[in-house]
């Protein structure tokens, strides 16, 4: 198992770097499986979704299963909004509850 650690924006400008790393850790160690950390993941457009479907279709064209871990709250919530959390294997997470309110005064 191989762990790539995503963190900061995954956008148009980074996206790229992400789907690349995927695929040259493919080629050099040909793991049967990549977990990929997005705890750190600060914004996540259309571009980097793109990057991570292309990273799970070229791993399992190689055998390679590869998830998702850890989502940012920000992270996970654009992939729930597309509809995405089962395709990497993420779970719907329940709403926040609010916290403790403080008297004014």
């Amino acid at each position: 198992m191989t762990r790539i650690i995503a963190c900061g924006e995954i956008d148009i400008s980074t996206s790229g770097q992400l789907y690349g790393g995927v695929l040259e850790v493919l080629r050099r160690q040909r793991p049967s499986r990549i977990e990929v950390d997005l705890a750190g993941v600060t914004f996540l457009d259309a571009s980097g979704i793109r990057a991570l479907l292309m990273s799970q279709t070229a791993a399992a064209e190689v055998g390679c299963r590869l998830t998702l871990i850890k989502p940012s709250r920000i992270a996970h919530r654009v992939l729930e909004i597309v509809g995405l959390l089962e395709t990497f294997g993420l779970a719907v997470l329940p709403p926040l509850l609010p916290g403790p309110r403080r008297p004014h005064g």
